[in-house]
């Protein structure tokens, strides 16, 4: 059995027509789940907790597949018109086959598509936490293998759970909290649990706090057979209403890793497990299916009497290399020893066995060649906290690199990106623990590759409401590597029927980004569909020669820091959905083709409908703008002129300007998709955006 970390683009989920909405421009903003778990080849109800209502949730979307999600119908007066329901009942059919894990679920309403919650896929019963189980006395008696859901809901709060044990059983007990908790927008801090295991005198006899991230995880014997308790709390004894938690706890193996990492799809291949509760042979050979993609997949083994648990392999098509037996602890023994020198490209298997051990790796390269070294270990629940560096055939270090850092989010893998090779020769890659450290857990798998020109996209946001008479859109970022220069053409996939996409560019200029302008006609109805937004782009290589690079933009979910302030977090899928007219019904504008001369400006005037009785705020903008810069997408030299602009429309005002400029020093652009918006603050940090018909802009010759 397998799944791979690519959710579904699924199918599109036709809603049932409504009439509009009463004004209320808040779409909800989920916070948690409760219980947070729920069993495979079960159906079961889950109060979803948000900040603003969800009286009018119509669906439920679950990332993975094999959940199905319905809206319990919330009880409400009839006479309110808009009631406050923040706390909401859903029904979920899990099937029998479903991949245990994590989820991103969002309920969508006639408001728009929700923020996302996390849902834990679990293979035992859920037992949620009682109303009393805050001491020894109170402890809540449960019958095992088991999920455990609670919720450190105020500040000293402990939770007890008494169960039953033969002598010499082995439990695991795997905590999820801390990491559920990421992608949550508004939650700024964060539980750090501890769990601990007490007799029944209420004396410790085995504790376990930091190990997935800030999640516990123990597998303990119980040499004794008896009564025992487990006591969840926060380290700091903090507390929230929204620090759900969920404790699996079986007798099962339990794989945490494997050994090699990285593995070849189609071809068959033998993994060492490693975890807990393993049999004396921890060991599954089978073949992957061809059509896993390259990268970072989660894969259920063949192992013992059941598939196990996912762990997460790394799939590549190119060589293999594993570390060799002989000791490469050494870079200078390493390059005079008659061990043979790597052949690039491969991706190298190895392990840190010990404490304080070094691996080291020599290969041949020539003179201005260019070079990336990436690893893979603790984005594959390695423990390794890897650092690397390239040595000469003296000793002295070339590159070294310790964390690194995709998009807006940064790993403790190491990567060694685009190294130029100063001469003709042999040289060294070193691999070790940060701290140090070693042992059975701490794998590695490293891509070492020729650097090769590419691109990734990043999209903000991971939701887009429209409805008809009402744009959305959708901005994107770029980083263009080993270099690639070139403008980049985005793509739609997924567009439910009655949705166009206006798809832009982004220029061969690092500072310009792209956008996509959504339009829903009268005939789209009702609908919601996940979506996918891609680039393409055409590279020419110094032979001459044109490369087609392509990547798949990932969308972000913006979050509130500590203290305030906007930041992101990757979520599985952007959701698109056509709702009933909101706060602002449509925005006109006075003309949609810019045509500027060097040092020239040009004003568009805008005109916005407002619902009845909505008198608040609208700020207009051309740029995603709030807080900090996400995406520009006006031509090099070309700005916003705030002075000569009016873009603050308050008390009810309607008519408003945008007047562009265009530097002396402006370069020629023809029609370059900008995304003109009008924009409501739901708080310090989200806005909700409408779009104006898609404007181009072209910067003409002097």
């Amino acid at each position: 059995m397998r799944s791979i970390l690519v959710f579904f683009a699924g199918c599109i989920l036709a809603l049932s027509r409504g009439s509009p909405a009463h004004a209320q421009t808040a779409f909800p903003m989920l916070m948690s789940l409760k219980p947070v778990a729920v069993q495979v080849g079960t159906t079961s109800e889950v109060t979803v907790n948000s900040r603003y209502s969800m009286h009018s949730a119509e669906s439920v979307l679950v990332t993975g597949g094999g959940v199905l999600g319905e809206v319990v119908p919330p009880e409400v007066k009839k006479d309110d018109k808009s009631p406050n329901v923040t706390a909401l009942k859903i029904k979920l059919t899990v099937a029998a086959d479903a991949l245990p894990g994590v989820r991103d679920l969002r309920v969508v309403t006639a408001q728009g598509v929700s923020t996302v919650a996390q849902l834990v896929v679990v293979e035992d019963p859920v037992v949620n936490e009682q109303a009393r189980n805050d001491s020894v006395a109170e402890a809540q008696a449960i019958s095992l293998p088991a999920t455990v859901c609670g919720c450190f809901e105020k500040a000293e709060d402990l939770d007890f759970f008494k169960f039953k044990v033969g002598a010499g059983q082995s439990l695991v007990f795997h905590v999820r909290s801390q990491r559920l908790q990421d992608r949550i927008h508004d939650l700024q801090a964060h539980s750090d649990p501890i769990l601990t295991i007490r007799n029944a005198q209420g004396s410790t006899i085995a504790a376990a706090d930091n190990v997935f991230h800030g999640d516990p995880f123990l597998c303990h014997r119980f040499e004794q057979a008896g009564e025992y308790l487990l006591e969840m709390r926060d380290v700091r004894y903090n507390g929230n209403q929204y620090w759900e938690y969920a404790v699996e706890i079986h007798s099962r193996p339990f794989a945490r890793s494997v050994f090699p990492l990285a593995v070849t799809a189609g071809k068959e291949t033998k993994l060492t497990v490693i975890g807990s509760q393993l049999p004396t042979d921890p060991s599954v050979t089978f073949t992957l299916a061809n059509d896993l993609p390259q990268g970072i997949n989660r894969l259920r083994l063949p192992f013992a009497e059941r598939p196990s648990n996912p762990v997460t392999a790394y799939v590549t098509a190119l060589p293999v290399v594993m570390e060799p037996a002989d000791d490469n602890n050494d870079a200078v023994k390493a390059l005079s020893s008659q061990l043979s020198p790597l052949t690039l490209p491969c991706v190298l298997n190895g392990r840190i066995e010990a404490p304080g051990e070094v691996d080291c790796f020599v290969f041949e390269a020539k003179k201005d060649d260019k070079l990336s070294f990436e690893v893979n270990a603790r984005r594959l629940q390695s423990e390794l906290d890897s650092t690397i560096r390239i040595v000469n055939d003296k000793g002295v270090t070339l590159a070294e690199n310790d964390d690194l850092k995709l998009g807006k989010r940064g790993s403790q893998d190491s990567w060694i990106e685009t190294w130029t090779v100063p001469d003709d020769g042999k040289y060294v890659l070193e691999i070790r623990d940060m701290h140090l450290r070693g042992g059975e857990n701490f794998v590695y798998a490293i891509e070492c590759t020729p650097a090769r020109p590419y691109f990734s996209l990043y999209a903000d946001t991971d939701k887009t409401n429209l409805s008809p008479g009402i744009n959305g859109v959708m901005w994107v970022k770029v980083e263009r590597k080993n270099g690639f220069t070139g403008a980049i053409q985005l793509h739609v996939d997924g567009l439910p029927a009655g949705i166009t996409a206006e798809c832009g560019r982004i220029l061969p200029d690092k500072s310009v980004d792209g956008c996509v302008v959504f339009k829903a006609t009268p005939e789209a109805g009702r609908a919601v569909a996940p979506i996918v937004i891609r680039g393409t782009a055409v590279h020419a290589q110094a032979d001459g020669q044109m490369v087609e690079l392509a990547a798949t933009a990932v969308p972000y979910q913006e979050t509130y820091n500590p203290g305030g302030g906007r930041n992101h977090w990757p979520v599985d899928q952007h959701v698109l959905a056509v709702i009933p007219p909101h706060d602002i019904r449509g925005i006109k504008l006075s003309t949609t083709e810019i045509s500027l001369k060097p040092g020239e400006s040009k004003t568009i005037d805008v005109t916005i409908d407002r619902a009845p009785d909505f008198k608040a705020n609208v700020s207009l903008d051309v740029t995603m703008t709030h807080l900090a810069l996400f995406a520009d997408t006006l031509p090099p030299g070309v700005t916003l002129d705030g002075n000569k602009s009016k873009t603050l429309l308050s008390n009810g005002a309607t008519q408003g300007t945008i007047t562009l400029t265009a530097a002396k020093t402006a370069e020629p652009i023809e029609r370059q998709l900008i995304g003109l918006t009008a924009n409501i603050s739901l708080n310090f940090v989200v806005k909700a955006t409408f779009a104006a018909e898609p404007v181009f802009v072209t910067v003409v010759k002097p």
